[in-house]
C-alpha cells in the first residue's frame, strides 16, 4: 500500500511534462525543432506529435524505473531489500525528479525556440541537472547492498560483498563531490567551455569506480 501510494504520487510529477506541453499546444508552431546539435542549434524539426511522443515516452521511463526500483523484492535474486526500503523510495524519487525535470526543460526549449534567437544556457541547465543527480545519487550509493539493478554493478563486486562495499564507498565520494565540481563550473564557465566539463567529468566518475573494483579483485586474487 505504501508502495502504491508513492508510485501514484510520482506519477502525478512524471505526468506534470506533458500537462504543461498541452497547455501551450495551440501556440506552438506545427513543425517544432526536435533534434539539437553539439553547438545547441536546431538541426532537425518535426511535428510538435513528435515531442508529444517523446514526453510521453519519457514519463514511461520514469514510471517503469520506479516501479522496479520499488519492487527489486521481487526482481533481485539477492533479495538485499523490502519492498518499503527509505533508501529504495528515495532513490526511485531521485529518479522521478530528475527525469521530470529534464522532460520539462524539453517543453520549455520547444516553446521558446526561435531561428534568432538559440537559447545558450539550456545545455548548462541540463548538464548542471546530470550533475546534481550525481550528487543525489552520490550520497545515497554508500548505503546501497548488493543487488543487481541498482549501484555500480561490475561482476566483481556482484561476486563479492566486500568488493562491493569498497567500490561503492570510494564511488560515493566520488559521485559527490565530483558531482558537486561539475556542477559549480557547468555554472560559472562560458557556454563554450560546458562540453570540455562533460568530457572531462563523466569519464572519470563512471570509470574509476570500475577500476578500482577491478583492482580489489586483482589484489585479492594475488593474496590467493
Amino acid at each position: 500500500m505504501k508502495n502504491a501510494k508513492t508510485i501514484l504520487m510520482q506519477a502525478l510529477i512524471g505526468l506534470t511534462p506533458t500537462i504543461y506541453l498541452l497547455s501551450i499546444w495551440y501556440n506552438l508552431p506545427e513543425n517544432v525543432p526536435t533534434h539539437y546539435n553539439l553547438d545547441n542549434k536546431a538541426d532537425d524539426f518535426g511535428s510538435k506529435f513528435e515531442i508529444l511522443e517523446l514526453i510521453l515516452f519519457m514519463f514511461a521511463v520514469t514510471i517503469g524505473t520506479s516501479l522496479l526500483i520499488l519492487n527489486l523484492d521481487k526482481f533481485d535474486p539477492k533479495k538485499s531489500y523490502s519492498s518499503n526500503n527509505t533508501l529504495i523510495v528515495k532513490i526511485s524519487w531521485a529518479v522521478t525528479i530528475f527525469i521530470s525535470l529534464i522532460s520539462c526543460y524539453i517543453v520549455y526549449e520547444t516553446e521558446h525556440y526561435t531561428q534568432t534567437a538559440v537559447s545558450d544556457i539550456s545545455l548548462k541547465y541540463i548538464v548542471a541537472l546530470v550533475a546534481l543527480l550525481f550528487v543525489v545519487i552520490g550520497n545515497f550509493m554508500n548505503n546501497i547492498k548488493p543487488n543487481y539493478f541498482v549501484g555500480i554493478r561490475t561482476p566483481w563486486a556482484l561476486d563479492d560483498e566486500e568488493n562491493w562495499r569498497m567500490t561503492h564507498h570510494l564511488g560515493s565520494k566520488i559521485w559527490f563531490f565530483g558531482g558537486l565540481i561539475m556542477f559549480v563550473l557547468v555554472m560559472f564557465l562560458p557556454i563554450e567551455y560546458v562540453s570540455y566539463v562533460i568530457d572531462f567529468s563523466i569519464i572519470p566518475l563512471a570509470g574509476i569506480p570500475v577500476f578500482y573494483s577491478f583492482y580489489i579483485f586483482r589484489q585479492k586474487q594475488k593474496e590467493g
